[in-house]
């Protein structure tokens, strides 16, 4: 685990020309930027052409022989972020084929993994997370991969003649800017912040600087940059049934995942957050981890605070529990976040999110998460909406009924009445694409020439644009799909990277095992979800685990209250102040118009928790990429 960068220069590549003193100095630099993401160690290799550096987090095998960029006997070299949890089952493949290692880690595994069988017929085999870059000495290229999950990003700044890459956007664009290279802020980005919460992949907030899908690999050579196809999501129609033989391969196949993500040089704790997920991930950490230490978070809110759930499954568990207790004096520490997240992100629960991760990371470097429990198994609103429509539209086949989207001057119980019916008989894109609180209307707050892009472009689009483009007819499906392949890697997974590298702490998601998640993909989507319950093979497997009185029933998770923080009419007040002087470098951007929709939205009792906190990101993060001026650390 760790962060890592590099560079590639055509022309030195192909006339064979060394770097210079100053570009060596830059991209030592460039890696150091990162050094949250690994405080225990530096290196850089390079030859003429290329540079490849790596700021260490020890995670496995903690001596000299883990560190990287590590080189293979054949002049290749590999620096690596992430974890492959089952190193030890390919190393013992890869010794049967004469291979002999030096390091007990998964770093020289890898690179063995990729020498011997290439990266094409490697990439099937691992099971963890990564973003890593390989550099093919025989060949002269440079590969570049993301794992299928997209748990580790991968930032890419590519202008045809040079390359350049980096685990974190903030000192990849203080590199860029370094190097005098322009760098624009793309609108369509800003609108997905305000609207959706997060920027999707290949977007960043600049339109120079992409990052990996998640699946995604490159081979760079000198003729240029040759794209590996993205695998399909594992759609099984119509599936198999939830019985108990099928629980019992799923339950074998997730405790395997638990077990390989307690493989560790360092302690390893978990997050219990008091719902299905964590729950069910520190039950089974705790059968083979007994005491292991769980961390939980406490807002103080009625709605939002779990403690008492966790309480109960700490109990049974046996494992040591720790509580943070977090209130709304956090929303000071958004510039802080804004400048580890590099661009605008709209998801709150960044912030407990951040803050447990500083807890945990002074004694333990290595947590098990609940994470990636909604996305296949259906934990959201919008899936359990989707899987009444399943019953409606494909088992009672009701047609469906194109209906205008805009609201018919309804308020109260009725709009949301409306709202509801709408999602169920509207087609499916249309559904998908529906938000209660409108904030995929906020086009007229963009100069009209950016508007047409949006209409092309914007959130809206591209989630409906995603959701058709699935290999399924099942609308439950494609609505699972669209959560595991959007919302999973470009919000949650990034939500929880970021913070957690913050303070060079390592995440873990059995949930999202490649194995397991591709099983629990053959099974019916109306067996994963039903309207009146969610989650179903999760519940299931957590009642083999805890008694009655310890069960969930509702959805939970890390979250604060920010419908009350933001009601706060002085938070309010300051937060239009910001925007209606004017956002630098958003020129397109009407901060008038946005202040007074924000405040109109106040004043008529809506929630404006969502909404005030990516306009309060957005401000400070257009504040602080302005006063930039060269290479930054977050």
């Amino acid at each position: 685990m760790c962060g890592i960068s590099g560079f590639v220069d055509f022309q030195r590549l192909v006339g064979n020309a060394p770097w210079q003193p100053a570009d060596l100095h830059l991209a030592e630099q460039l890696r150091d930027g990162m050094a949250q993401r690994g405080p225990d160690g530096a290196g850089q290799w390079h030859v003429p052409g290329v540079i490849l550096s790596q700021r260490r987090l020890a995670i496995l095998d903690l001596s000299p022989d883990g560190a990287q960029p590590m080189i293979g006997h054949d002049g290749a070299a590999l620096t690596f972020n992430g974890e492959i949890y089952n190193y030890i089952e390919l190393r013992a493949e890869l010794q049967k084929l004469g291979c002999t290692f030096r390091s007990t880690g998964d770093t020289e595994v890898l690179l063995a993994a990729l020498q011997t069988w290439g990266p094409d017929a490697t990439l099937p085999k691992l099971r963890g997370m990564f973003a890593f870059a390989y550099w093919n000495a025989a060949d002269h290229c440079l590969f570049l991969a993301r794992d299928p999950i997209g748990k580790k990003p991968l930032y890419i700044w590519h202008n045809g003649a040079q390359l350049a890459f980096a685990s974190s956007l903030w000192p990849l664009t203080g590199w860029l800017r370094a190097q005098h290279h322009a760098l624009t802020i793309d609108p369509v980005a800003i609108e997905h912040h305000l609207a959706g919460g997060y920027i999707a992949a290949p977007r960043t907030v600049f339109c120079e600087v992409q990052k990996l899908r998640a699946g995604e690999a490159w081979r760079v050579d000198a003729q240029g940059v040759h794209r590996r196809p993205i695998e399909p999501v594992p759609f099984a129609e119509p599936g198999e049934r939830l019985e108990a033989s099928t629980l019992d391969q799923l339950e074998f196949l997730l405790q395997r995942a638990v077990e390989r993500r307690l493989r560790s040089d360092v302690p390893v704790a978990t997050f219990l957050s008091g719902g299905i997920d964590s729950s069910l991930i520190t039950a089974m950490a705790a059968r083979l981890h007994p005491g292991i230490t769980a961390y939980t978070v406490r807002t103080g809110d009625g709605q939002e605070d779990e403690l008492e759930m966790a309480r109960r499954v700490a109990k049974h568990t046996g494992v040591k529990h720790e509580v943070l207790d977090i209130g709304h004096a956090e929303l000071d520490l958004v510039p802080t976040l804004v400048r580890h997240y590099g661009e605008p992100f709209g998801d709150s629960s960044a912030l407990p999110t951040w803050l447990i991760a500083h807890k945990a990371g002074a004694h333990h470097r290595v947590v098990l998460t609940g994470d990636g429990g909604d996305e296949v198994q259906g934990g959201y609103p919008r899936t359990q909406m989707f899987a009444l429509r399943h019953l409606i539209h494909d088992v009672a086949h009701v047609p469906h009924v194109p209906l205008p989207s805009e609201n018919p001057g309804l308020t109260g119980r009725a709009a949301s009445l409306w709202f509801r019916g709408y999602r169920l008989i509207t087609p499916g894109a249309a559904a998908i694409t529906a938000q209660a609180d409108g904030l995929h209307h906020l086009h007229a707050w963009f100069a009209p020439d950016v508007r047409r892009r949006l209409a092309e472009d914007g959130w809206q689009a591209q989630v409906a644009r995603t959701f058709a483009a699935f290999a399924t007819h099942n609308q439950l499906d494609r609505c699972l799909a669209l959560e595991f392949r959007l919302y999973l890697p470009e919000d949650l997974n990034v939500k929880v990277d970021v913070a957690t590298m913050g303070h060079a702490v390592e995440a873990r998601a059995p949930l999202l095992d490649r194995d397991f998640t591709d099983a629990c993909w053959q099974v019916r989507a109306h067996d994963r979800v039903r309207p009146w319950q969610t989650k179903r093979i999760l519940r299931a497997l957590l009642a083999r685990r805890l008694p009655p009185e310890a069960q969930i029933q509702r959805k939970q998770g890390f979250s604060v209250p920010m419908a009350r923080w933001m009601a706060d009419g002085d938070r309010q007040q300051a937060l239009a102040g910001r925007l209606r002087a004017g956002l630098p470098g958003l020129p397109w951007f009407d901060g008038e118009a946005a202040a007074a929709g924000f405040l109109a939205r106040a004043r008529a009792g809506q929630d404006v928790g969502t909404l005030g906190f990516r306009l309060l990101w957005l401000a400070e993060w257009a504040e602080q990429n302005a006063r930039l001026t060269g290479p930054q650390a977050p």
